[in-house]
C-alpha cells in the first residue's frame, strides 16, 4: 500500500511529499503524477531495510491552486451601509414613539386654543366683542 507521507509546503506553491511502498505502487504514483504534469522533481528510490518496501520524495504542483484573497471592497462599503441603515431606522421609531407619547398633549393645546378662540372672537353683533361681553351680557 502506497503511503503518502506530508510534509512542510515550500513558498512556490508546490507540494513535496515521500511516497513510501512496494516498488510497483511507488512506480505506479510516480507515473500518475507524471501524466498529469505535475511532476516538478522526485528522489532516487531508497530501499528501507524491511526489504520490499522503497521511499521516493516527490515535488509536484498543487492540483488545487491556492486562492487569491477576495477583494474585501464589497464588504468594506456594506458594514458601515448597514450600521447606518439601523441606526437611521432606530431614530426614526424614537421620533415615533415620542410624537405617539405626545400626542395627547399636542390634542390638547389644539383644544385649548380652540376654546380661547371661541372666546375672544368677535361676533358680528352690534357692540358685542364676544362671550360675557359687559354691555349686552352675553
Amino acid at each position: 500500500m502506497t503511503h503518502l507521507a506530508r510534509t512542510r509546503p515550500p513558498a512556490s506553491g508546490a507540494l513535496v511529499r515521500r511516497v513510501v511502498g512496494t516498488p510497483a505502487e511507488v512506480a505506479a504514483t510516480v507515473a500518475l503524477v507524471r501524466d498529469s504534469g505535475r511532476l516538478l522533481s522526485m528522489t532516487r528510490p531508497q530501499q528501507l531495510p524491511d526489504g520490499h518496501r522503497v521511499t521516493v520524495t516527490i515535488r509536484f504542483l498543487n492540483p488545487r491552486p491556492i486562492r487569491a484573497h477576495r477583494s474585501r471592497r464589497g464588504l468594506a462599503i456594506a458594514v458601515p451601509a448597514v450600521g447606518v441603515v439601523a441606526v437611521t431606522g432606530y431614530l426614526a421609531v424614537q421620533l415615533v414613539r415620542a410624537v405617539i407619547a405626545v400626542l395627547p398633549l399636542i390634542a390638547g393645546g389644539a383644544l385649548v386654543l380652540t376654546v380661547i378662540a371661541v372666546l375672544l372672537r368677535r361676533s358680528s353683533g352690534r357692540c358685542c366683542p364676544g362671550l360675557h361681553c359687559p354691555g349686552c351680557h352675553h
